[in-house]
């Protein structure tokens, strides 16, 4: 398992790098090219278009492995632990079914634009392409989904990942009356 984290650790910070990179440049052109030369980049805000709809996608996965997705999480942390760690293995198996036909789902739609023969305005790249960032992020957050069930079943993951994510965006308040 850890093997298969670090391959996914990898492919996901490449390809975010890289979109991100190819996003920026692309911007960057255009914006020199339309004020500086008055000339105009017809394509370059589709290609930023489509690097930000694969980034998306790649970083609902990173989201699904630091357990950044949003969850109500009040009543479990009521729980006694074993009842509490029980739910969160059910939480894990629903949230991973989920992505699996959400798997599905995407490589059906994206099949569907191919047989269209659908390719956009100013590139002409064909559509399902673009639509295949879907597969890759949906396919990549169910592998991730599936790591965070086996490591609550082996205790390696925290009891509430939600509550670490969120401690290093927050600060203590202070009380009312404290000088500190």
């Amino acid at each position: 398992m850890k093997k298969l984290d670090s391959l996914l650790d990898k492919i996901e910070g490449t390809l975010c790098t890289l979109f991100a990179c190819v996003m920026a440049v692309a911007i960057l052109f255009q914006v020199i090219n339309r004020n500086t030369f008055q000339l105009p980049f017809t394509w370059g805000e589709e290609l930023a278009r489509y690097c930000m709809v694969w980034l998306m996608f790649i970083g609902i996965s990173i989201g699904v492995k630091k357990g950044a997705h949003i969850g109500v999480d009040a009543v479990v942390n009521l729980l006694p632990g074993k009842i509490k760690k029980g739910v969160q293995i059910v939480s894990n198996v629903v949230v991973t079914a989920i992505y699996i036909y959400l798997t599905v789902l995407s490589i059906q739609i994206t099949l569907g634009i191919r047989e269209t023969h659908q390719v956009s305005p100013a590139m002409q790249v064909p559509m399902y392409i673009v639509y295949a960032g879907l597969i890759v992020g949906m396919f990549f957050s169910t592998l991730r989904a599936v790591q965070a069930t086996v490591d609550c079943i082996s205790d390696k993951r925290l009891q509430n990942p939600d509550a670490d994510f969120a401690s290093q965006f927050t600060e203590e308040i202070p009380k009312e009356g404290d000088d500190t």
